[in-house]
């Protein structure tokens, strides 16, 4: 008996078929992954997470408020005061639990010398408050109103006030001499407490001073909370 055999050719070709069935279905352990370009800022079809890296249209940083004046410089003066006192001392110090005086011995102790006055605030309240930045403070004759600017360099600290305790700070002032300039004659010291807006007056019983209301470094300021 003899048996038929395929030709040779017939079956290279049978066999080479047969290698290109597999590997169309996945030759790489049977799973079929379609490689595409993925855009920089869309999502990966095979990944399905984000690949973008961009950003959007930045913002200007902007600053706000008035907070403590420079290392050596001055600032505007304003009829409220600035800064905040808040914290375990308790809450800020409000005007109406305040006592107000011109501490003994302030003024120029001498002719032609700047004047100093230290302002007393004392806490009439029953319980601690805290302050801390600079008060507010207007010099006053009439219609006019000085509005004092920060001067000093000092860096304001968080000042506790407890029952009955007094806290100070200074106003220095540029006294009037013919000749100097314009002369300017406070009737009044208005003083508004840092985080405050309502006010107590207090007497101007000092000289003239030489009014400087439009200078950027004047002779006549205020330091902060705490200052001597």
């Amino acid at each position: 008996m003899r048996l038929r055999t395929a030709p040779l050719a017939a079956t290279v070709a049978l066999t080479a078929g047969l290698a290109l069935t597999l590997t169309a279905c996945g030759g790489d352990g049977g799973s079929s992954r379609v490689a595409t370009d993925t855009p920089s800022g869309t999502t990966s079809a095979s990944s399905g997470t984000s690949t973008g890296t961009g950003t959007g249209p930045s913002t200007p940083g902007t600053s706000g408020g008035r907070t403590m004046a420079p290392s050596g410089g001055s600032t505007g003066g304003t009829d409220a005061g600035t800064g905040a006192g808040t914290g375990a001392a308790g809450s800020h110090c409000a005007t109406s639990q305040l006592g107000f005086a011109v501490a003994p011995g302030s003024g120029a102790q001498s002719q032609g010398s700047q004047g100093v006055v230290t302002i007393e605030l004392t806490n009439r309240g029953a319980k601690s408050c805290a302050m801390k930045g600079y008060p507010g403070v207007n010099l006053v004759d009439g219609a006019t109103k000085w509005s004092l600017t920060r001067g000093t360099s000092e860096t304001p600290k968080a000042v506790a006030v407890r029952p009955g305790a007094t806290t100070t700070f200074t106003l220095f002032y540029l006294p009037f001499h013919q000749g100097d300039g314009q002369e300017f004659k406070p009737r009044s010291i208005v003083i508004t407490p840092p985080n405050e807006t309502h006010s107590h007056t207090l007497p101007w019983d000092f000289s003239s001073v030489l009014l400087q209301d439009g200078a950027t470094h004047p002779g006549t300021y205020i330091g902060p909370i705490g200052s001597k």
